[in-house]
């Protein structure tokens, strides 16, 4: 039988954003079973912590995260837990790790080959069984990832689809929604994504409406046509009569696209303003990650990374697209691409610039991706201090990491910062511009409960016993990418289902 715990002496931020009250939480049995000033008249608690005055906040929801896999090879979710995360949303920017096919199976089978961890599952129900089994620190609900979908489908090289494959997607879509997934994500920059006309996310769109869930997109272009691209998806969810869209790590990219964060913001509030329940997510960083192999041009850009590497073992493909690549890349572009993870002879280099690596940045490239094309990642510059304060003061702005969930060495190829300081950073920012800790905490836990429609993000009685107790003056993170996976500050314990699973 699980013990009991009272935690004392508490300012308690119930995830609501109504204000901080001093009280007491008794735990039993997993979930919250008292909440007030004195919850003394309950059953005695088999332990007691007394948190001096600090906060007492509901766990941390990421709301855009990548652990589909990560959790499993790492149950422990060490990155995650020790920022305060209890809760994260996978299957984002179209890649969920179910909907498994004979068509989809090696592909993500070879993506996810760094975690050694078997695929023994078929869809999302049986995703989740897996995850219940592993005994994992974290809940994972996760949305359906339209790539993923597609693929199993039609596999990844396939361009324009038949009436019957489209019909066969929405039906897939349909029996995932009917087994708990939150929603179906878009990642509209990637194989076979790209591929997507307006009127095959439309129709995929009204099976989610039907469901009343969410769709959440990584849009086509988050620069040059950053403002076509949230037209596009906006327009999809009037034709669909959707109601609830997520802009995921919502940005303008490069600094010619800098000042077209108004004009995106206009189409959000415009399409709030129309009853569109509109949010978005942001890592607190100006630097994004990614696949290295979308820098590549032309016709390497509609290519998965498998078979990007395939085709790199010719020689002459390697010289060509070296030349390609330099012919398409200004000298300066690649002093602001930084490598995160690979594997083999250039690991050391993680968190280096290429421009730093190597005189040729182009052939480093290609060497790169014909040694390992799917692991290999790079972090991007170019987005605006400025714009990323603005979004996050967006009153519908939640943290989302981008990240996986790792252990405490962390990853040995190389990570972004965010994965161990996303959340915990977004919430520093947040209090540093407002002094709001109760609106601060919302926006960590309410907001994401409310927009994927999760029983979580709440202190009240009969709630999960999902916790976090940190201390508001310290919370911070100072993770880079010479230290990325420097534990978050300010973190005192975090609680999962009644259970301590991280202690600082």
């Amino acid at each position: 039988m699980r013990s009991s715990l009272k935690i004392s002496n508490a300012w308690i931020a119930d995830g609501s954003g109504a204000p901080l009250f001093k009280g007491e939480v008794l735990i039993s049995g997993g979930t919250v079973s008292a909440v007030g000033k004195d919850v003394s008249g309950g059953a005695a608690a088999d332990r007691t912590i007394d948190l001096r005055k600090q906060v007492l906040a509901p766990g941390f929801i990421d709301a855009h995260g990548h652990s589909d896999l990560a959790l499993l090879a790492h149950p422990d979710g060490f990155s995650k837990v020790s920022q305060g995360v209890t809760t994260e949303i996978a299957g984002n920017c179209g890649l969920c790790a179910f909907c498994l096919s004979g068509r989809n199976r090696a592909h993500l089978e070879n993506l996810y080959a760094n975690y050694n961890y078997p695929l023994a599952w078929r869809d999302y129900r049986s995703f989740q069984t897996a995850l219940k089994k592993r005994g994992v620190a974290l809940n994972l609900p996760a949305l359906c990832g339209h790539n993923s979908l597609r693929a199993a489908i039609a596999g990844y090289e396939k361009e324009k689809l038949s009436e019957t494959e489209l019909q066969d997607m929405c039906a897939l879509l349909d029996a995932q929604l009917k087994q708990g997934a939150v929603g179906l994500s878009a990642g509209l920059l990637y194989v076979p994504g790209i591929f997507a006309t307006t009127g095959e996310l439309v129709e995929l769109m009204r099976v989610v409406s039907r469901h009343d869930k969410i769709f959440t997109t990584h849009l086509r272009s988050e620069g040059k046509t950053l403002l076509e691209s949230l037209e596009e998806t906006l327009a999809a969810a009037r034709a669909a009569g959707l109601k609830r869209i997520q802009i995921s790590h919502f940005k303008t990219a490069g600094r010619d696209n800098w000042g077209k964060l108004d004009a995106a913001i206009a189409l959000i509030e415009k399409a709030r303003a129309e009853n569109i329940r509109v949010t978005v997510d942001r890592y607190p960083y100006t630097e994004s990650m990614t696949q290295l192999s979308v820098v590549l041009p032309g016709k390497w850009d509609a290519l998965p990374d498998r078979t990007i590497q395939q085709k790199l073992q010719n020689d002459e493909e390697c010289r060509q697209l070296a030349a390609d690549l330099r012919a398409a890349r200004a000298p300066g572009y690649w002093q602001g691409v930084r490598l995160v993870s690979t594997t083999g002879n250039h690991r050391a280099d993680s968190g280096k610039f290429l421009a730093g690596i190597s005189a040729d940045p182009a052939m480093l490239v290609v060497e790169l991706l014909r040694h390992d094309a799917p692991g290999t990642t790079a972090a991007f510059s170019g987005m605006s201090r400025e714009n990323l304060e603005r979004i996050l003061d967006l009153d519908y702005c939640m943290p989302g990491s981008d990240g996986n969930a790792l252990p405490v060495s962390g990853d040995p190829n190389g990570t972004h910062p965010r994965a161990f300081g996303a959340i915990a950073r977004f919430l520093r920012l947040r209090l540093d511009r407002t002094g709001d800790i109760a609106r601060s905490v919302y926006r960590a836990t309410g907001l994401p409960a409310q927009t994927f429609q999760l029983d979580a993000g709440k202190i009240a009685v009969g709630a999960a016993a999902d916790l976090v107790a940190f201390d508001p003056e310290t919370i911070n993170s100072f993770a880079d990418f010479t230290n990325p996976c420097r534990i978050a500050d300010g973190i005192l314990f975090t609680i999962h289902q009644g259970g301590i699973v991280y202690q600082a």
